[in-house]
């Protein structure tokens, strides 16, 4: 089986990839009502499994063994690790002075503490080196090192679709099931603790991710009924799993499954629940919104859409832009006006910057200069 894909982009994939971005930045101010509405609330997943997944499928499409080989392919997929890891690093450097600025300045320690950035002042030669060698991780700075040690995995799993999409699907999972029963992990600064978002399991969905955009784009894909009225069940099933409307003062507190029904929910290791839960969320959007839907080129849309096409940089300035919102909303107290102004001004400048780089590469284009970076 050869994986020569054709590198059209699909609207859907942007915008629910940049829609995922957003929830991120949302999710990740504490104390913000607004994460109240997204994905996480709903189900066993998030926004983090939409990434992931997404990114798996766009990168299978950029990268996938073409007419120039593996060899290329190869060396575009480090390339873009190696982006990826320096973008990493700069963000935990930016945001490590934000922090510790307004620390300082508001003489409030937890702005530090929280994250757990206080290694980089009683150790920093150690946490420094720790940073780079992607072992230290604060708290919100831990997607982009899982993301670069996909792109690492890529070329493999281009290489076993290469051969049959079962076959990369059965060693994925296998490495998956093997992280879950051992419970191994890649080493993380603190003695006992390892990667907040497992590579070894974690692989499991970007593979699946990868594997869709072949199945897809080699096959024409056929909505099966059954496989849809599963999926929708499933979904179901984990809404009410999640009952959302306990958040909601005014709404009924009360659940209408037992609380431990299904157990331990691990996001670390990507619990079978939450990858079941992404897929059947995938295969619904997949059959029911067309790819050519009206919507999609609504307003909007279209800037969630420019958000999904520049992902790499919306999620760098959504981290610090989250951390601006979380000392926004501790300094100036908690109300829904002060909670509004920061979402919308957070998600305005997201998408200003997003379509501020899609001018900018399209003025590039026009010029005959080519753009930094490959699609990611």
């Amino acid at each position: 089986m050869t994986t020569e894909l054709k590198r059209q982009r699909d609207a859907r994939v942007d915008f629910f990839r940049g829609l995922a971005l957003l929830f991120i930045f949302i999710d990740h101010i504490p104390n913000n009502s607004w994460a109240h509405a997204t994905l996480k609330n709903f189900g066993f997943s998030d926004a983090s499994e939409v990434f992931v997944l997404l990114a798996g499928y766009s990168a299978a499409i950029a990268y996938g063994l073409d007419r120039d080989g593996f060899e290329s392919s190869f060396r575009r997929a480090m390339r873009r690790a190696g982006e990826i890891y320096v973008w990493h690093i700069g963000i935990f450097i930016a945001s490590a002075a934000l922090l510790f600025a307004a620390a300082h300045y508001f003489d409030k320690p937890d702005y530090v503490d929280n994250i757990a950035l206080r290694d980089i002042v009683t150790d920093p030669g150690r946490s420094l080196l720790s940073a780079l060698a992607l072992v230290y991780q604060p708290n919100q700075m831990n997607i982009l090192p899982l993301y670069v040690v996909l792109m690492l995995w890529l070329p493999i799993v281009l290489l076993l679709l290469r051969h049959s999409v079962a076959l990369a699907l059965i060693v994925s999972f296998s490495i998956w099931a093997i992280a879950n029963a051992s419970g191994f992990n890649l080493p993380a600064n603190r003695p006992g603790q390892g990667w907040y978002f497992n590579p070894l399991a974690w692989q499991l969905l970007f593979t699946t991710g990868a594997a869709a955009a072949v199945l897809t784009q080699q096959h024409a894909t056929k909505v099966r009924r059954e496989i849809l009225a599963l999926a929708a069940a499933y979904v179901l099933f984990a809404f009410l799993n999640a009952a959302p409307w306990v958040a909601i003062s005014w709404l009924p507190d009360d659940t209408l499954l037992p609380p431990d029904l299904v157990g331990q929910v691990s996001k670390n290791y990507l619990s079978v629940w939450r990858y079941l839960h992404i897929l059947a969320l995938a295969y619904l959007v997949g059959s029911l919104v067309p790819a050519n839907s009206a919507w999609l080129k609504q307003p909007w849309a279209a800037a969630i859409v420019t958000c999904g096409k520049h992902s790499l940089e919306i999620f760098a300035l959504g981290t610090l832009l989250s951390f601006l919102g979380w000392i926004a909303l501790a300094e100036l107290g908690p109300g829904g006006l002060i909670e509004l102004v920061v979402n919308i001004a957070g998600l305005g400048v997201l998408s200003w910057v997003a379509w501020h780089l899609s001018r900018r590469k399209l003025q590039q284009g026009k010029s005959g200069i080519s753009a930094p970076g490959v699609p990611g």
